[in-house]
């Protein structure tokens, strides 16, 4: 599978991070099922894998240092400055886009919290908490709060292009899947620049996207 190629690739001092988010508002670390697609449900349940506990965007990871990656996720913010993510590229980690593009790439989500765009707080609808539980075995271990929340990612093909002009995505394919390889931290530092020179570089242009219209509202 491409789960156990992955793995034979980084080997046994190797680490493997992949989103197994939720979105909602309860969250089980052991029985919340991923929405980021059937690799990375199959990826959670795999033995030896550790689930962070960040109840509406946990991660799992494999291998060395795994469990100090998903450390205490629920008390920092879900993509945000020392977020697993975040903790990954700084040990200089690498993301793989198999089969995406960058509007997939949720550590442009920690490039915007290290950037301290005026948007964060902004949820993507107007319906969407501001609190979610973490639970165990049905009983509440945690409230969360929601303080800053990753939002629109439509426009992050700005980012790609950005990162493309310094030389830092490489191509390739896995299978029939067209895939890009680059550094966490470049992927950071890139948006963080990016967002430096134009604040709202990384929102969209549809007038019906509650986030995007909102912090273009706020920055006018």
């Amino acid at each position: 599978t491409v789960i156990d190629a992955l793995i034979t690739c980084i080997g046994q001092e190797g680490l493997l991070v992949m989103p197994t988010f939720t979105y909602g508002d309860t969250f089980d670390p052991d029985r919340s099922p991923s929405r980021t697609g059937m690799l990375t449900e199959v990826f959670r349940q795999r033995p030896g894998v550790v689930r962070s506990s960040h109840p509406t965007h946990s991660v799992a990871a494999w291998g060395r240092d795994a469990a100090d990656v998903c450390a205490d996720h629920e008390r920092v913010p879900a993509l945000g400055v020392d977020s697993p993510l975040d903790r990954t590229a700084r040990s200089g980690g690498t993301i793989l886009l198999l089969g995406v593009g960058h509007n997939s790439n949720s550590t442009v989500h920690v490039g915007e919290a290290h950037a301290r765009v005026p948007y964060l707080d902004i949820p993507i609808s107007p319906d969407r908490p501001s609190r979610a539980k973490l639970v165990r075995g049905g009983e509440t271990v945690r409230e969360v709060e929601l303080n800053e929340r990753p939002g629109c990612s439509r426009a992050f093909g700005y980012i790609e292009a950005a990162l493309r002009r310094q030389g830092a995505v490489r191509d390739g394919k896995v299978g029939k899947a067209l895939v890009q390889w680059m550094s966490g931290q470049a992927v950071i530092d890139c948006t963080v620049r990016v967002l430096r020179e134009d604040p709202a570089a990384l929102l969209c242009t549809d007038p019906e996207c509650y986030r995007c219209s909102r912090a273009r509202e706020r920055m006018a």
